[in-house]
């Protein structure tokens, strides 16, 4: 996974400026070029007062100069004014500019705070990113990654689909970079779907179902791997959920960035099927990489 140009989208709001401070350390690890995002809306027709044109016009402009003063400055903070440009933009639907921006403007990643949280008819941009982007995509969850942390790599080694197994090398090659860069051990999760009905009748053997799923795909990931050796107790196979699975295990082995692919349901087949990748993200408490196939 090269990292050359980033897009990195600028929260007002998150005062420590998470998306930023991460991108700053992925210029220090591998000469990426930024370009720094801040979106603006506001609703004029929900104001008391009637606004023409030219007042609401006005208005904008001058939000639109506040903010970019803002921008400014954070990006200076960083001493980021060289290796970034920088825009404002006028824009509700955050999701459509990106992916029409992406269209004509190549980045290898995205970059943008996460907000971990959906109710039952509203779905955040974080959500939306992971479904309709195709551009690799980074939620942070703290400003930078502590000493003694670790990358998880989530695989899905069941799957028969040819577009999946190559998302799964996809993902193994971004593991490979960022535990590199970032000097941090790497560990590989496969989470092993079992029928919890089944298993709690005595009909199956989960210990006996993981031992066997070792024997089969620990020599398939270590192959994956290539070159790039990890120690054999650093690759986790259980049983259970994703869900429960994945975050347990980050925890357990004290993840800053886990690294998960997405095959980007829409509309209502994604709200009712779900998604492996958002249903995970509501659950870890660290920066979430999503790659799509």
């Amino acid at each position: 996974m090269k990292i050359e140009n980033i897009l990195v989208i600028s929260d007002q709001q998150d005062k420590q400026q998470s998306a930023l401070a991460h991108a700053k350390s992925l210029v220090e690890r591998y000469g990426a070029k930024l370009h720094v995002v801040a979106f603006n809306y506001e609703h004029f027709a929900t104001l008391d007062t009637n606004l023409n044109d030219e007042q609401q016009l006005e208005i904008q402009n001058k939000i639109l100069a506040s903010s970019k003063e803002w921008l400014d400055v954070q990006v200076d903070k960083l001493s980021l004014q060289t290796q970034s440009t920088s825009e404002v933009i006028w824009e509700k639907d955050i999701v459509g500019w990106v992916k029409n921006h992406c269209t004509s403007e190549s980045y290898d990643l995205i970059i943008k705070t996460g907000h971990r949280s959906e109710g039952t008819f509203y779905v955040p941009t974080d959500w939306h990113l992971i479904r309709n982007n195709l551009v690799p995509t980074l939620l942070v969850a703290e400003k930078k990654w502590r000493k003694k942390q670790s990358i998880m790599v989530t695989l899905d080694l069941g799957t028969q689909f040819k577009t999946k197994q190559a998302l799964n090398q996809n993902l193994i090659d971004a593991g490979i970079n960022f535990s590199k860069s970032a000097n941090m051990p790497l560990h590989i999760c496969y989470s092993l779907p079992i029928s919890p009905v089944l298993k709690d009748l005595g009909i199956i053997d989960a210990k006996a179902l993981v031992k066997e799923a070792k024997l089969k795909y620990i020599p398939i990931i270590q192959a994956m791997l290539g070159e790039h050796e990890i120690p054999v107790e650093n690759i986790h196979i259980k049983a259970g959920k994703a869900s429960k699975v994945i975050p347990s295990l980050a925890s357990k082995h004290a993840a800053g960035l886990v690294i998960i692919g997405s095959i980007g349901r829409k509309g209502l087949k994604a709200k009712l099927m779900g998604n492996t990748a958002e249903s995970v993200l509501a659950l870890l408490k660290t920066d979430i990489l999503v790659i799509q196939p």
